[in-house]
């Protein structure tokens, strides 16, 4: 009797041994599904989720290449009018640029019904890209109707991927300004309405590429270093349209996104309405290219120290200099001999040391004028001074837009868009 209940109290001990056991694996089980499922869902505790997301964009690109049959586009700015065609900024989606006739084309479905590109309040509905002699946009910031730009429609069906190449990164169309060499027009009218573009349009790629529409500078040109000193600040490279075309062996070649327009005449007082608002976005734009030369943006200057901007140098004959500079250098000198006085002569220092420079200035004495318009790369709570320019016979002929004894400095509604 002792021994059956001994047997049974052993039996009852095993089988609950047994019974937690099995819960144990099984709790063990759900614990493990919970640990995959948070790897895969966050952000820091798996290679899984990359992976994932990497699958899942190429998915979605297969999708988008099967079930693509047109180009698309979409715009800010002036849709109303098409004499506006100065102000507005586009993305165009899917189209191919054909290097036989040297136009990029819009491809609309064969047989589709035709609709409208813009109903203008006179003309009535719109169906095309070139209308009254000109394009759909500007391609920098002093256009005529000869610089406009805008695709050619046709009514075929999208090439195939498979047999044309699509290039997936944002592309942007832009021309400079053949005027001569002036900094301030190069940086702030030709190179920075491509990122004001792409940010304007929600097409911001740190990869992008930017297409010269007409004819890049050549190297020993002083437009190119420029560009080279700015636009791999935002963009990954830039290149002319006919260059970058002969990379491709196929004579069309697709785009998945192509932005065009945007340029601003900043120190043109007629687009002031227009260039108001975008203060933050030419903030960033300067931000980005003192990062991109090694610059610390946070790191302001702890004591005071003034530059004196020497011009009287520069490579061509100029009316804007301070023609009584030794007598400014001698009176700051005496007025505030404690305070650090540096005068520069800015084409001695390569792009990336004025970057320098200026971030350890806390007060700037400049002429007007493109030397003047690196003032924006000054850190915060600093102070410039900019001699005015004033009309005289010599300067400007009788026909000009600025009479005798006026001003003729351009920039004071730039500055504004910096001033605190």
């Amino acid at each position: 009797m002792i021994h059956l209940k001994f047997l049974k109290h052993k039996f009852l001990l095993w089988f609950t041994f047994g019974s937690l056991t099995i819960l144990a694996l099984y709790y063990l089980q759900l614990l493990l599904v919970a640990y995959r499922i948070y790897s895969i869902h966050g952000t820091t505790h798996s290679n899984e989720l990359p992976l994932l997301q990497s699958n899942e964009k190429i998915n979605e690109a297969n999708l988008s290449r099967r079930s693509n049959v047109q180009s698309t586009w979409t715009c800010t700015g002036n849709m109303n009018y098409e004499s506006d065609w100065k102000t507005r900024t586009c993305a165009f989606k899917n189209i191919c640029y054909n290097k036989k006739k040297k136009v990029f084309q819009f491809y609309r479905k064969p047989g589709n019904i035709k609709t409208p590109i813009l109903f203008e309040p006179k003309l009535g509905h719109i169906y095309d890209f070139h209308i009254n002699d000109h394009g759909f946009v500007a391609l920098f910031a002093h256009a005529t109707s000869q610089n406009s730009w805008g695709p050619t429609i046709v009514e075929e069906w999208l090439p195939l991927a498979d047999k044309v190449p699509y290039l997936e990164h944002v592309h942007v169309l832009f021309s400079h300004w053949w005027s001569p060499y002036n900094p301030g027009h190069v940086i702030w009218e030709d190179i920075a309405p491509t990122y004001l573009a792409m940010i304007r349009l929600n097409e911001y790629d740190r990869n992008a590429v930017l297409l010269e529409y007409r004819r890049l500078p050549k190297q020993k040109n002083p437009f190119y270093p420029m560009f080279h000193n700015i636009i791999p600040a935002f963009a990954a490279k830039f290149d002319s349209l006919h260059h970058y075309m002969n990379n491709f062996s196929s004579h069309v070649v697709c785009f998945r996104t192509i932005v065009a327009g945007g340029g601003i005449p900043v120190f043109s007082l007629e687009y002031e309405p227009y260039i108001n608002g975008k203060e933050r976005l030419l903030y960033d734009f300067r931000t980005a290219i003192l990062r991109y030369h090694g610059v610390n943006v946070s790191h302001l200057p702890s004591r005071h120290r003034i530059i004196l901007v020497n011009k009287t140098q520069s490579k061509r004959a100029s009316l804007r200099a301070i023609k009584n500079l030794a007598e400014v250098e001698h009176f700051i000198h005496s007025t505030y001999p404690k305070i650090q006085l540096d005068v520069i002569v800015w084409n001695k220092y390569t792009f990336t040391q004025q970057m320098h420079e200026l971030y350890k200035t806390t007060i700037l004495i400049t002429p007007c004028g493109g030397i003047s318009t690196i003032i924006p790369f000054l850190p915060e709570g600093t102070h410039a001074i900019v001699t005015d320019f004033y009309v005289n016979e010599r300067a400007y002929s009788k026909i000009a837009r600025y009479a005798v004894g006026e001003s003729a400095a351009m920039d004071p509604s730039f500055f504004e868009l910096f001033s605190p």
